[in-house]
């Protein structure tokens, strides 16, 4: 590939992941999940006080630990040997990425990238492949592991990018 087809090529990424945000939003997103109506309190009930909600509930709050140490280290590994031919980790952290990515989803995030990457192949790693990227990149936003791995059934529409806030 000549030099100037793998600058072209790098600088289209950036349009097509902003293509993709905008048609994300212009759809509305995924639908709302509609609640059975609650059953009607008879006399002899008191009513409950409704429960703080949890972190997980509130998108800008973090979820504390969606992946693990080894799921993140998987990440760094497949980063270095299938993203780092075309990214450096310094594209995933600090001011710019923030600027980016940091209001929206983890589920944004692995979305795009499961949809648009590797380059040459998009889509064509396995599932497991993403998600530890995503773990990875998550580590190296300040998201500190837990004990449950991130997967397809973790709250990942529910967590931001941004790193959690330090704690007093």
């Amino acid at each position: 590939m000549t030099r100037q087809r793998l600058l072209r090529a790098r600088l289209s990424v950036p349009l097509v992941l902003a293509g993709l945000v905008l048609v994300g939003c212009a759809s509305g997103g995924p639908e709302a999940s509609v609640e059975p109506p609650e059953p009607a309190s008879t006399p002899t009930e008191t009513p409950e006080t409704p429960a703080a909600p949890t972190p997980s509930e509130d998108p800008a709050t973090p979820a504390a630990g969606i992946f693990t140490d080894a799921q993140a280290s998987r990440g760094r590994t497949m980063f270095n040997e299938v993203c780092s031919e075309c990214h450096t980790t310094s594209e995933f952290r600090g001011r710019a990425f923030q600027s980016n990515w940091g209001r929206r989803t983890v589920y944004s995030f692995y979305r795009t990238i499961r949809s648009t990457m590797p380059d040459d192949n998009p889509g064509g790693l396995e599932e497991q492949v993403y998600l530890d990227v995503s773990a990875y990149i998550l580590s190296l936003n300040g998201h500190d592991g837990g004990s449950s791995e991130l997967s397809a059934d973790s709250p990942m529409r529910e967590v931001r990018i941004a790193p959690p806030e330090p704690q007093p």
